[in-house]
C-alpha cells in the first residue's frame, strides 16, 4: 500500500508549490513593472528566495518541476531553425576552446574552495566543477564529498549567475534590449496545430529522454524533439508568450526554493562562498568571451552566455529574452554538460592517483 501511495504526488507538496508559483508570479510582475531584464525568472526567483529565507510555506520538488521543464524544453527547441546549421562553421572556434575554458575555470574554483572555503578535497573539487547540480552532487557523493554543501554551492551559483548576468549583458552590449517576454513571433501560434506539436514534443521527447537516460531527461527530451521538428522544417510552431511567462515563473520559483529550510547562518555562508566562485567564473567567462569575439567576430555577449556558468535552461532563456541566438547558447551548454560529465570523474581519478 505504501509503495502505491508513493506514485502520487504529495498533496501538501503540490499546495506548497502552488504557493511558490503565486509568490513567484507576484515577484515577476513587480520586476516586469520596473523594466528588469528577464523579469519573470528574476522576479520569481527573488521572491521565492526571500520567502524561503523567512520561512513561508513554499517548496519545489522534482515532480513539480518536470511539467515546467518540459515546456521550457519545447520553447528552447523552437529556437532552432533550418538555417541555423549554415552558421555552424562559426561555432568551431568557441566549441574547440570550450575544454580549455572549463579547465581554467575549474582549476581556479577548486583552488578557491580549497584555500578560502577550506573544503575537503572531494567537496572542493565537485563544488568547483562548472557542471549541473544533480550530476555534481551524485558524483561527489560517490567519491566522499559533502553532497549537501556541493548542492548548496551550485544552487547559489546558479542563483547569482542568473540574477547578475542579464544586467552585465545589458551593460556590455549596448544593442541588446530585453523584451518583456520573448520575440513577438512567439505570441502568434494558437489552435490545434500548436497543441498537437507542443504536446507531441513533450510526450515523445520525454519518453525518449527517459528511455535513453539523458541528464535532466524531462528537459532534454522535449528540447531535442522540438529542435528536430524545427530543424527539419516539419513545423515552425512557437509556444505562446503567456505559456513562456508561466514556465519562466516556474523556473525562477524552483531556483528560489532551493534555499528552503536553511538557517540564516548557513545561507549567509553559502551565498558568500558562492559569490566568490561566481565572481571568478564571470571574470573568466567575459575574458574568454571578449577574446573569442575579437578573434572570430562573434558577438561577445552571445559567447558570454554560451560560456557562462549557469544551467542550460537558465542561460538559454536569458538568450531568448535578450533576442540573441539561443541555438548557439544551447549547443555550447550541451557540449559543456557532456564534457564535465565525462571529464570530471576522470580528472578526479587521475588527481587521486597522483597524490
Amino acid at each position: 500500500m505504501t509503495g502505491t501511495l508513493r506514485i502520487f504526488p504529495d498533496p501538501r507538496m503540490i499546495l506548497r508549490f502552488l504557493a511558490a508559483l503565486a509568490l513567484g508570479a507576484a515577484g515577476g510582475a513587480a520586476f516586469w513593472a520596473i523594466g528588469a531584464p528577464l523579469p519573470w525568472v528574476l522576479g520569481a526567483m527573488s521572491a521565492c528566495a526571500a520567502g524561503s529565507i523567512v520561512g513561508l510555506p513554499i517548496a519545489a520538488s522534482s515532480a513539480t518541476r518536470r511539467p515546467m521543464s518540459a515546456v521550457i524544453g519545447v520553447v528552447l527547441g523552437s529556437a532552432f531553425h533550418p538555417g541555423l546549421m549554415t552558421q555552424a562553421a562559426e561555432w568551431i572556434v568557441p566549441i574547440a576552446l570550450l575544454p580549455l575554458f572549463l579547465a581554467s575555470a575549474a582549476f581556479l574554483c577548486v583552488l578557491y574552495f580549497r584555500r578560502v572555503a577550506r573544503f575537503d578535497p572531494p567537496t572542493a573539487y565537485f563544488a568547483g566543477m562548472p557542471g549541473g547540480i544533480a550530476e555534481m552532487v551524485l558524483m561527489g557523493a560517490e567519491r566522499g564529498a559533502d553532497e549537501r554543501m556541493v548542492g548548496l554551492i551550485h544552487g547559489a551559483r546558479i542563483f547569482l549567475v542568473v540574477f547578475i548576468l542579464p544586467f552585465l549583458i545589458r551593460a556590455f552590449e549596448a544593442d541588446v534590449h530585453a523584451p518583456v517576454l520573448a520575440p513577438p513571433m512567439l505570441t502568434e501560434a494558437t489552435g490545434w496545430p500548436l497543441l498537437f506539436w507542443g504536446l507531441g514534443c513533450v510526450i515523445v521527447g520525454g519518453a525518449i529522454g527517459r528511455a535513453l537516460r539523458l541528464p535532466a531527461w524531462h528537459l532534454m527530451g522535449p528540447l531535442f524533439a522540438s529542435a528536430l521538428v524545427h530543424l527539419t522544417g516539419l513545423s515552425d510552431f512557437h509556444i505562446p508568450a503567456w505559456a513562456i511567462a508561466a514556465a519562466q515563473v516556474g523556473l525562477g520559483a524552483t531556483i528560489g526554493c532551493r534555499f528552503v529550510g536553511l538557517d540564516l547562518r548557513t545561507l549567509t555562508r553559502t551565498l558568500l562562498l558562492a559569490a566568490g566562485s561566481t565572481a571568478i567564473l564571470l571574470v573568466i567567462t567575459f575574458g574568454w568571451a571578449f577574446a573569442i569575439g575579437w578573434a572570430t567576430g562573434l558577438n561577445p555577449a552571445l559567447v558570454a552566455l554560451a560560456y557562462s556558468p549557469g544551467g542550460v535552461a537558465e542561460m538559454s532563456m536569458v538568450a531568448l529574452s535578450l533576442t540573441l541566438e539561443a541555438g548557439f547558447v544551447i549547443v555550447h551548454h550541451l557540449v559543456r554538460v557532456m564534457l564535465v560529465i565525462v571529464g570530471a570523474p576522470l580528472s578526479f581519478r587521475i588527481m587521486g592517483a597522483a597524490r
